[in-house]
């Protein structure tokens, strides 16, 4: 389940700062090559490789959201909260948090994954990257 953000707020987990609309551009701009990285990832590595990758784009999206908003996250877990705050959907955050533990086990423990998995990460990536987007 994830927290709420204000947790991670009062946790230390996020801090205040100005807004940073160039850096918000340039992590956003990231996530988008990141993404398309994953994509052509698809049929020629192996999947844990791709969904890593797909993860880390949502992930940097997030993050772009947050600097555009005068937020610097030290949490993945926050950067997702974050989202739900914004209205993304749960049934979406959920999904995205299951890919960040997912990738978790894939960093820290070798894990390996099905091709299916970084598929649907990848969709994932699009619609919460296209929705960062509006939001920017």
């Amino acid at each position: 389940m994830v927290k709420d953000f204000e947790f991670f707020l009062n946790k230390g987990d996020v801090k205040r700062q100005s807004p940073d609309k160039n850096l918000s551009k340039d992590t956003f701009k990231e996530s988008l090559e990141r993404l398309e990285f994953s994509k052509n990832l698809l049929e020629r590595a192996k999947s844990k490789y791709v969904l890593e990758n797909a993860y880390e784009a949502m992930r940097e999206a997030a993050g772009s959201l947050l600097y555009h908003e005068g937020f610097k996250s030290f949490s993945h877990e926050a950067s997702i909260a974050y989202l739900l705050k914004k209205g993304f959907n749960e049934k979406d955050i959920f999904e995205l948090d299951r890919f960040r533990k997912i990738r978790n086990s894939i960093k820290y423990y070798g894990k390996d994954y099905e091709k299916g998995d970084s598929i649907a990460a990848i969709k994932l990536a699009e619609k919460v990257i296209g929705k960062i987007k509006n939001l920017l």
